[in-house]
């Protein structure tokens, strides 16, 4: 299934997108910051507002506004492709079993995927409502989980920046009516 990108230039997007065959790749904090800086070399070429993130270990959460001139794929790409190399190379130093359930066929030649194919999960989000409860359900899901038992627990997130104003792991932009 391919999933639908809508690159309306004047909302947010909340997108998600999994881990290849939803494995709990996110294995320790390398691969977290990993995937952290990745994010951060995307946003600090102003691609796009990062409103809120939340890293799980099988899957990602992003809340952000795009550069008219930059699409979705664009963006997923400049994130996810850069990242996915330097986590392959760790994983397969640090775990050969788990490496080899990475491989596909494609063609005549075995690669390693990272993320599940195809470009997640995409919504617009019109409402400043809309934002204010996609970024709770967001920081919320470590909690759903029962990875932590407040959302500002979760180190890879965005709720601690939120609730107190914490720069500790990325920066974020604010929506102007925050």
């Amino acid at each position: 299934m391919t999933a639908k990108h809508y690159s309306d230039e004047s909302h947010a997007h909340y997108l998600t997108f999994s881990c290849y065959k939803k494995l709990h790749l996110f294995l320790d904090e390398i691969v977290y910051r990993l995937f952290l800086d990745s994010l951060n070399q995307a946003h600090s070429r102003a691609l796009f507002r990062l409103y809120g993130f939340v890293i799980m270990p099988n899957h990602v959460h992003l809340l952000l506004f795009p550069k008219v001139t930059v699409s979705i794929s664009a963006i997923l790409t400049a994130i996810k492709q850069p990242f996915s190399y330097r986590a392959l190379n760790y994983l397969g130093n640090i775990n050969a079993g788990l490496y080899q359930q990475l491989t596909v066929r494609k063609g005549d030649k075995l690669i390693r995927r990272f993320w599940q194919a195809g470009g997640g999960y995409d919504r617009n989000v019109f409402k400043d409502e809309t934002f204010v409860h996609t970024l709770n359900y967001m920081h919320d899901n470590p909690v759903r989980k029962k990875l932590v038992a407040s959302q500002s627990e979760w180190k890879w997130s965005s709720a601690r920046v939120y609730e107190k104003r914490e720069l500790d792991v990325i920066k974020l932009d604010y929506p102007e009516w925050w």
